[in-house]
């Protein structure tokens, strides 16, 4: 999906969907494809069928606020948005989106307070990512002590 083969990808959510059913994910990404391919409705309907499987899937109410968004109705993307922070009041996209909305309905206050959520939530989520990573949990120090014992070792090679 991420490199644009739309066909391929539905190829495999389809795939994937004889072999484990209708999921939340599945027909969440089956959303973003129709959507993608310029066929709203139907995206909309996969995303409403995700939400059925799953209530509290808040991709799929961003996705729906997405829609909702494009066409200009900024007051239902507001209430699908905010069904998604009632999901999880953590989700920096959804916070994003709606600091977008406000903005295009004029309410630069609600606009930044979202906006400022995100970006703080997008710093703690980037932050946890690190801690998990390899270089996060020290596991390059041993690496770093290698490197430099190599270079103490051409240096002094190369005096001699």
């Amino acid at each position: 999906m991420e490199l644009g083969q739309l066909d391929e990808a539905r190829s495999e959510l389809d795939t994937l969907r004889e072999l484990e059913g209708d999921s939340a994910f599945v027909l969440n990404k089956l959303g973003i494809i129709a959507v993608r391919s310029g066929e709203l409705e139907q995206g909309k309907e996969y995303f409403e069928r995700a939400l059925a499987v799953d209530e509290g899937y808040v991709q799929a109410y961003n996705n729906l606020g997405n829609i909702c968004r494009e066409i200009g109705d900024l007051d239902q993307a507001v209430e699908y948005y905010q069904l998604a922070l009632k999901y999880d009041g953590e989700y920096a996209t959804a916070h994003h989106n709606l600091g977008v909305v406000y903005k295009q309905k004029g309410d630069i206050h609600k606009s930044v307070e979202h906006l400022k959520q995100a970006s703080r939530l997008q710093r703690v989520m980037a932050r946890r990512e690190l801690a998990e990573s390899p270089l996060g949990k020290g596991k390059s120090i041993p690496w770093l002590l290698i490197a430099i014992a190599v270079v103490l070792l051409l240096l002094y090679r190369a005096r001699t």
